[in-house]
């Protein structure tokens, strides 16, 4: 009986993941249905609907199992979503990036369709309703797309104490000299795969003034100053041309200035404490997400974008402080 078991939650988890690859290739097609045309995978029918099925068809046929294996089964889902993000990885369907925030909310709802397979078929056959459930995100991803995307404007804003001359921080901020190797921090946004900041030049310290920040495997973005305090602020527009963008720098579904990600604006603000040579510098970023579940990927773009902030700051605060430490 453990080996029925066994071999039962093996086929469950293969069956899983591929009803995965094969739902993620159908949905990525952007087919047409009634003339009703999917958006890909930045549908909730994807992001939310798969992840269920996957679970429910892991778990299908598994009303036998005792409740001793009930726990084993229910646990088996996890690894199907697993396998389906390994393989879509490693065949370079999907980015790091995109993969790592995918996986929480794939796992629990994974988690949830298998409870409810188990629930569902634990007496009987129904191959009416696992049918239909299978066709489902199929059928409802090209509908989805005449709701249109949501579109929606966030905020993240980070601070750090420097001690140091103000004119030191004023020009470490117009300007970003060439962040060498050892000067940075590795970080969860590098980690996950996102290109790390290397430099940033700017023309003219003035309102007009085109600066240009750089990051590694050729991104850049294009930002013009907007508003200016000498020592005080500097605010700037940012402009990134997707088309420029080397392939590999960003997976598509994060691509800086496309469908569904843009920074838009950035925000340096150097304000004077009570200590002598002591500085708040706050830097604050705008960018916009247009998908159907921007309260879930903006959580991950607002931690993504602070990690990224705090990044720069750190370097900014090490440069200025040993400055002025060597004085």
């Amino acid at each position: 009986m453990e080996e029925r078991n066994i071999s039962k939650n093996i086929k469950g988890v293969i069956y899983g993941i591929i009803y995965g690859l094969v739902a993620r290739g159908i949905i990525e097609l952007e087919y047409n249905v009634l003339e009703f045309k999917t958006s890909g995978l930045m549908t909730l029918s994807f992001m939310f609907l798969v992840p269920i099925i996957i679970g429910v068809i892991t778990t299908y046929k598994h009303r036998e199992v005792k409740s001793a294996f009930r726990s084993v089964s229910l646990s088996m889902p996890i690894f199907s979503i697993l396998g389906f993000v390994l393989i879509t990885i490693l065949f370079e369907l999907e980015g790091l990036i995109c993969a790592i925030m995918a996986i929480p909310v794939f796992a629990i709802l994974a988690f949830i369709g298998g409870f409810i397979g188990i629930k569902m078929f634990r007496r009987t056959d129904n191959h009416a309703k696992i049918s239909l459930l299978i066709l489902l995100p199929i059928i409802l991803a090209p509908l989805e797309q005449q709701l249109g995307l949501k579109e929606k404007v966030f905020n993240e804003k980070t601070s750090i104490i420097v001690t140091g001359g103000e004119a030191q921080i004023w020009d470490n901020i117009t300007r970003v000299y060439y962040i060498e190797e050892d000067e940075n921090q590795r970080s969860l946004f590098q980690l996950m795969g996102f290109p790390r900041p290397l430099e940033a030049t700017l023309d003219t310290v003035a309102v007009g003034g085109i600066r240009i920040a750089k990051f590694d495997r050729g991104l850049f973005f294009t930002e013009t100053v907007t508003e200016m305090i000498e020592n005080r602020k500097l605010k700037f527009s940012i402009v990134a041309d997707p088309n420029a963008i080397p392939p590999k720098a960003l997976d598509e579904h994060v691509l800086v200035g496309g469908a569904y990600f843009d920074v838009l604006n950035g925000c340096y603000e150097i304000t004077p404490l009570s200590e002598p040579n002591t500085y708040r510098i706050d830097l604050t970023s705008e960018f916009r997400l247009s998908t159907n579940f921007n309260l879930y990927s903006g959580f991950w773009s607002k931690l993504i974008m602070r990690d990224i902030q705090n990044n720069i700051l750190g370097v900014l605060k090490r440069r200025v402080e040993t400055r002025h430490q060597n004085k």
